[in-house]
């Protein structure tokens, strides 16, 4: 697939779906405007310290490394970053990094400011890859990745890596994996006597257990956030698709795998009436209480979520929970999955030292090893397909039995389109989105408006592509 470099409007909205929970030397980032985007929206290397001095007399390669200050960008929280900072720094004390304050929400907004200012930071976290390098602000990581060992011994997920490459250049890197799933209530299907379910279970086992667990009168539901089931069953049901009927070059809302998947999550939530998501505020408000998680109370038992849950859910639950992946459909059973990026600025003046901390963040062994301590909070799926990394990782205590299963899916899995499709935070926000909100009231048929959902999408992605290929001439 021939991929364009840009993004328009981007929906700060979309952020809660895929964040789990997101120096004084920076060589500037040149003055010029957005393209089209207004900005609201295993390797066994590890990374050296740097050498230590030589005695007096000594070469050119004994002397110390200049000490370098990196600005990064991100939208960690100052206890996270700072822990990560540490870290890095531990082990690689020629460089600083500094995290830039003045990049924040809106984030695109906030990142065309410092680019106009000319102060882009050295490293960066990006809401939309395509945008950030039609833009020019992004490096082409292409040749430092193969100059670099580790990352040639091809441990990273290849599929992950190219949802951020364009017509053979590396803009960036994924930082961050997480899985989607369901999340199970142990202590219910006991309750109820419903058997829980394999890793290989079908779409009507989840719709069987549902009903089975549903118990209006005591406010027990079997599922909850069952809407957002449209964008990746047709994946499940047609092997062909991928995340919201994407197929590696055009959208498919025509195809009868995305009506069979919308009609199935219609009737599970309006015949069905599994879900607490189809009642009024002020209801769910009533049976649960103000500003109350009916899956922490344990009044849902199964629960479409990310993987970010798992940290919440090992430290606040007060049940017993496991995890599946999503169900199979007569397409097999495809693991969706949301990656977050990191980029190096063009106009950086220390892309080498900003290459050892990108490296570091995603497929460096050292840095994986790191984050997977135990006094880590637990946070994303490792980036590295090593022995060692995993065994740490699926070791912790805080880890659902199911996700030793869910892991070994990653490289046939399929990636959230948000962050690295050109146009598809434009198309969610004006096309799909109000579309969508039109079918789940009921307003109108999926069958009626799927035709011109996939053209309007099509158009929109296919616009972003010619206005990102002139750009880039």
């Amino acid at each position: 697939m021939k991929k364009a470099l840009a993004m328009s409007l981007v929906l700060i909205t979309c952020l809660a779906l895929v964040l789990s929970a997101c120096g004084g030397n920076n060589g500037g980032g040149g003055n010029q405007a957005p393209a089209n985007e207004t900005g609201n929206a295993s390797p066994d290397n590890t990374d050296a310290p740097a050498d230590e001095a030589g005695e007096e007399g000594g070469t050119a390669a004994d002397a110390p490394k200049e000490t370098v200050t990196l600005k990064w960008a991100t939208w960690m929280s100052p206890e996270e970053s700072d822990r990560y900072i540490k870290a890095f720094e531990a082990t690689h004390p020629n460089i600083k990094i500094v995290k830039d304050t003045a990049v924040d929400w809106p984030w695109n907004e906030k990142l065309s400011a410092v680019a106009a200012a000319g102060e882009l930071p050295d490293v960066m976290w990006t809401f939309g890859v395509p945008f950030a390098a039609a833009n020019g602000w992004l490096e082409d990581l292409t040749p430092y990745l193969n100059n670099d060992d580790e990352y040639g011994q091809g441990k990273t997920f290849k599929n992950l890596d190219a949802t951020a490459n364009y017509d053979g250049k590396q803009y960036a890197l994924p930082h961050s994996l997480f899985l989607f799933g369901i999340n199970l209530n142990l202590d219910l299907f006991e309750k109820e006597n419903v058997p829980v379910p394999p890793m290989n279970w079908t779409m009507e086992d989840m719709r069987d257990a549902a009903v089975k667990l549903t118990k209006f009168n005591d406010q027990q539901f079997g599922m909850s956030n069952v809407a957002a089931l449209r964008e990746t069953l047709p994946a499940q049901i047609d092997s062909n698709l991928q995340w919201n009927t994407w197929d590696g070059e055009k959208f498919n809302f025509t195809s009868p795998a995305f009506k069979q998947a919308t009609d199935f999550v219609d009737e599970l939530m309006y015949s069905d009436k599994v879900t607490y998501d189809i009642y009024k505020p002020e209801e769910i408000q009533q049976w649960f209480g103000k500003d109350q998680w009916p899956w922490m109370l344990g009044k849902v038992a199964m629960q479409y979520d990310g993987t970010w849950s798992i940290g919440g859910n090992a430290q606040n639950a007060k049940f017993k929970w496991d995890i599946r992946p999503v169900p199979a459909g007569d397409g097999g059973q495809k693991i969706p999955m949301v990656t977050d990026y990191v980029g190096m600025s063009s106009s950086s003046k220390y892309k080498e030292e900003a290459f050892e901390f990108i490296k570091w963040l995603t497929f460096s062994k050292e840095g994986w090893m790191q984050r997977l301590q135990p006094e880590w909070p637990l946070g994303s799926v490792p980036l590295v397909n090593d022995e060692e990394v995993w065994n740490l990782y699926l070791g912790r205590e805080d880890m659902p039995e199911g996700m030793k299963e869910m892991v070994k899916m990653i490289p046939d899995g399929f990636t959230d389109l948000l962050k690295w499709l050109p146009g598809y935070q434009t198309a969610l926000d004006t096309v799909f989105g109000p579309t969508m909100k039109d079918v789940t009231e009921r307003k109108v048929k999926v069958e009626d408006v799927a035709a011109d959902l996939e053209k309007r999408m099509n158009d929109t992605y296919q616009s972003a592509n010619d206005q990102l290929n002139a750009a880039a001439k």
